[in-house]
C-alpha cells in the first residue's frame, strides 16, 4: 500500500513536471509579429473603421486591445520615431535626432542619412537575440544589416541603380536570337539602354511574337532578354500585363525592375514601355537564406513612383499597382520567413500611408490647389492606402497560430501643410549664413546653418573646436546662440496675399459649409482667422524654438542634435533652401511638429496570445512598445529603456 501510494505520488509529480515542460515548450514557441504602418493616423484609422472600410483592423480592435491613442517622441519624424519604437528610448540615447543631421567634426554642410545610421542603443531585434530569441526584420526603419546591428534574418532597402523611365521602342526584323519560340508573323525586335549608377550599363532586348494563328499580324507577346538567348532568366509577358526582369548589377548582387507595355499597335510600329526604377535590397541571415528569398520572391522592388504618375507615364491604377507590389512583396516575404524560419519576433514595415498622405492630404483651403472636388479625389487616394494596410493586417491575421500575437503600431500621424518656411533664409539675411559665388556655404564666414526635415529643423552653430573649418570662437558662442534664438522667436512671414486665391478659397469653403447647413454669416466673420495665412501679414511660423545647447555642449546630450531645435507651427513644413523665407508647400502632408497635436498621433493595437480581449486602454507612448514586447517574452528589459510595459495589454 505504501509502495502504491509512493508510486502514485511519483506519477503525479511526473505529470506535473511534464505539464510544466509542455507549458515551457509552448512558451518558447510563442511568436510576436509587429507591423509598423508609417504615418497611420489614429483619428483617420478609427474614422475608416467606423465607416466599415477596414474590416481586418476592426477585427483586431474588437478582439484585442486598442489604445485611445498613442504619442510619439519629438520631433515626430520617421527615423527618430521608429528608433523609439525599436528601443523604448528617446533621441538623446538612440542618436536618431532627425531623418538627417549634421555630423560633428565635419564641414557644416555635411549631412548624415538616419536610415543608414547605427542606433546608439540596441534595438529589440538585437536585445531579444542576446536573450535567446530568434528575430527577423523586413524593411523596418533602423534595421539595416549594413550597420551590423541586426537580427537573425534581416532584409532592408538597398540601392536605386537607375530611375524609372518611359521607353520608346522601335521594332525591326529580329536577328541573332537563339531558341526563339514560334511566331505566326516574322519575329521583330527592339532594344533599350538602362544606365546604372556605379555599375555597367545594361542593354535589354525585346522580342515581339505573334502567337495567334488568325491570318493577321498581331504581335501580342513580348520577351525581355539581355543576351538574345531565350531561357529561364528572361521574362515573357502577354499584351499589357505586368512583367519583371532580374539583373545582375555588380558581382553577385541582384536588382531588377517591373515593366508594362503602354502605347502600341498591332504591328508594333509604335510602342512604349514603362519600367520602374531598378532597385535592390540588402539581405542578411544564415547560409542559404539570401538565395532562398531571391529565388522565391525575386528582387527587392521599387516602393512607389509618383514621378511617373505626375508625368502621365502611368495611370492612377498602375501607380497603385506599383505601390501594391512593394507592400505585397514585403508582406509575403515577412510571412514566409515567419512560417519557414520561425523567428520568435518578426518586425516589418509598410510605407504607403505615409507616402500617400505626403502627396495627397488635401483638406485645408489654404493648401496649394485646394478645391472641394480635388480634396475629395485626393482623400480617396489616402483612403486607398489605409485599405491596403487593412489587407496586410488580414493576411497577417490569417497566418497567426494559437501561440502568436500581433502588434500594430505607427511612428507618427500626418497633418496638412499649406506653406514651406526656410529658416536658412533668416540666417542668411542676418549675415550668419554666407554663400560663395557658386551658391555653396562659405564655411569660413558662416556661423549657423539649419538642417530641415519635415516640420522640424536643427540649427548648428559653426563652433571652431567642434566643426571642421568652424568659424565661431568659443568666446563668441553664447552671443551667436542668443542671436539665433532671438531671430526665430521674432521671425514673421508674409505669405502669398493674392485676393483671387483668397476669394476662390473662401467661396469654395462657403459652398462646402452650405452643404452641411452651417451658419454662413458666422463663417464670414471668421474668414480672416480661418484664412490668416493668406490675408494676414506677420504670421509666426515657428511654434517652438528650443535651446538644446550650453557652451557648445548639447543639452540633449547627443552630438547629432543641433544647438537649437525649430518646430514649425501647424500647417508649415521646413525647407533647407536660401532663396525665400516662405513659399507654397511642395508636399501636402507633413510631420515632425509637436506630437501632441491630434493629427500627429499614431496608433497602437494588439491581439492574439497573452493579449487581453475587447479592451480600449488609455493613451500610450511609442516608448512603451519595446518594453511591452520584452514583457510578452518575459525577457529582461535593458536598463537604457525609458518606456514602461503597457500592463493593460495583458490578459
Amino acid at each position: 500500500m505504501v509502495r502504491k501510494t509512493f508510486t502514485a505520488i511519483i506519477m503525479i509529480g511526473l505529470c506535473c513536471i511534464n505539464a510544466q515542460t509542455v507549458s515551457a515548450v509552448k512558451e518558447e514557441q510563442q511568436q510576436v509579429t509587429l507591423i509598423s504602418f508609417d504615418g497611420m493616423r489614429n483619428d483617420l484609422t478609427k474614422k475608416y473603421v467606423d465607416e466599415g472600410k477596414l474590416p481586418h483592423i476592426q477585427k483586431v480592435m474588437q478582439s484585442g486591445v486598442t489604445a485611445e491613442y498613442s504619442t510619439t517622441i519629438s520631433p515626430s519624424l520617421t527615423a527618430p520615431s521608429h528608433a523609439a519604437i525599436a528601443t523604448g528610448t528617446t533621441p538623446s540615447k538612440t542618436g536618431i535626432v532627425s531623418n538627417q543631421w549634421h555630423e560633428a567634426g565635419t564641414s557644416l554642410g555635411n549631412l548624415k542619412d538616419a536610415f543608414h545610421a547605427e542606433l546608439g542603443v540596441s534595438p529589440l531585434w538585437v536585445e531579444a537575440r542576446k536573450q535567446g530569441k530568434k528575430t527577423a526584420t523586413v524593411a523596418f526603419a533602423g534595421a539595416n544589416p549594413k550597420v551590423e546591428k541586426q537580427g537573425d534574418y534581416s532584409i532592408y532597402y538597398g540601392d536605386t541603380w537607375s530611375e524609372s523611365s518611359l521607353e520608346t521602342l522601335t521594332f525591326q526584323k529580329a536577328e541573332g536570337w537563339n531558341q526563339a519560340p514560334d511566331s505566326f508573323s516574322p519575329l521583330k525586335e527592339a532594344s533599350f539602354l538602362i544606365k546604372l549608377e556605379k555599375a555597367k550599363n545594361h542593354v535589354i532586348h525585346v522580342l515581339a511574337l505573334d502567337t495567334e494563328d488568325d491570318g493577321h499580324a498581331r504581335y501580342d507577346t513580348f520577351i525581355l532578354s539581355e543576351d538574345k538567348t531565350i531561357d529561364k532568366k528572361d521574362e515573357r509577358v502577354r499584351g499589357t500585363k505586368w512583367g519583371a526582369l532580374n539583373l545582375q548589377v555588380k558581382g553577385n548582387q541582384t536588382a531588377g525592375f517591373s515593366f508594362k507595355f503602354k502605347k502600341m499597335n498591332e504591328n508594333v510600329s509604335e510602342a512604349e514601355m514603362y519600367r520602374t526604377a531598378v532597385t535592390s535590397g540588402v539581405i542578411d541571415g544564415p547560409e542559404g537564406f539570401s538565395k532562398d528569398i531571391k529565388e522565391t520572391f525575386g528582387f527587392f522592388p521599387a516602393q512607389d513612383d509618383t514621378k511617373a504618375y505626375d508625368k502621365g507615364w502611368i495611370t492612377r491604377k498602375e501607380y497603385e499597382e506599383v505601390s501594391t507590389r512593394f507592400v505585397k512583396w514585403v508582406t509575403d516575404v515577412s510571412l514566409y520567413i515567419k512560417q519557414t524560419y520561425k523567428p520568435d519576433l518578426l518586425m516589418f514595415y509598410s510605407p504607403q500611408i505615409d507616402h500617400e498622405q505626403h502627396e495627397y492630404l488635401l483638406v485645408d483651403p489654404r493648401q496649394p490647389g485646394y478645391s472641394p472636388e480635388k480634396s475629395k479625389q485626393y482623400m480617396q487616394y489616402v483612403e486607398w492606402s489605409y485599405k491596403l494596410a487593412d489587407q496586410v493586417v488580414g493576411q497577417t491575421l490569417d497566418s497567426l497560430g494559437p501561440n502568436e500575437s500581433l502588434l500594430i503600431v505607427s511612428d507618427h500621424g500626418m497633418e496638412p501643410a499649406h506653406s514651406m518656411i526656410q529658416p536658412n533664409k533668416v540666417l542668411k539675411e542676418a549675415g550668419l549664413l554666407v554663400l560663395d559665388k557658386n551658391g555653396k556655404i562659405n564655411h569660413e564666414k558662416t556661423k549657423a546653418y539649419a538642417v530641415a526635415s519635415g516640420s522640424a529643423a536643427h540649427v548648428y552653430i559653426n563652433l571652431n573646436k567642434r566643426e571642421k573649418g568652424g568659424s565661431v570662437p568659443e568666446q563668441e558662442y553664447k552671443s551667436i546662440e542668443s542671436q539665433v534664438m532671438q531671430l526665430f522667436k521674432e521671425a514673421k512671414v508674409e505669405l502669398p496675399n493674392s485676393e483671387d486665391v483668397v476669394q476662390y478659397n473662401v467661396n469654395r469653403m462657403i459652398d462646402s459649409v452650405k452643404q452641411d447647413g452651417l451658419d454662413i454669416p458666422f463663417l464670414q466673420k471668421r474668414t480672416k482667422e480661418i484664412y490668416g495665412a493668406f490675408v494676414h501679414k506677420d504670421i509666426h511660423p515657428y511654434e517652438k524654438v528650443i535651446n538644446t545647447s550650453g557652451n557648445g555642449k548639447r543639452k540633449v546630450d547627443h552630438s547629432h542634435s543641433g544647438d537649437i531645435l525649430l518646430m514649425a507651427a501647424s500647417g508649415y513644413v521646413m525647407g533647407s533652401g536660401f532663396s525665400s523665407l516662405v513659399k507654397p508647400a511642395e508636399e501636402l502632408g507633413t510631420h515632425g511638429g509637436d506630437p501632441k497635436r491630434k493629427e500627429l498621433r499614431p496608433v497602437f493595437m494588439a491581439t492574439g496570445h497573452q493579449i487581453a480581449e475587447e479592451r480600449t486602454i488609455p493613451p500610450v507612448s511609442n516608448l512603451d512598445v519595446a518594453p511591452t514586447v520584452y514583457e510578452l517574452f518575459r525577457l529582461e528589459i535593458p536598463s537604457f529603456v525609458e518606456g514602461e510595459p503597457i500592463e493593460e495589454v495583458f490578459k
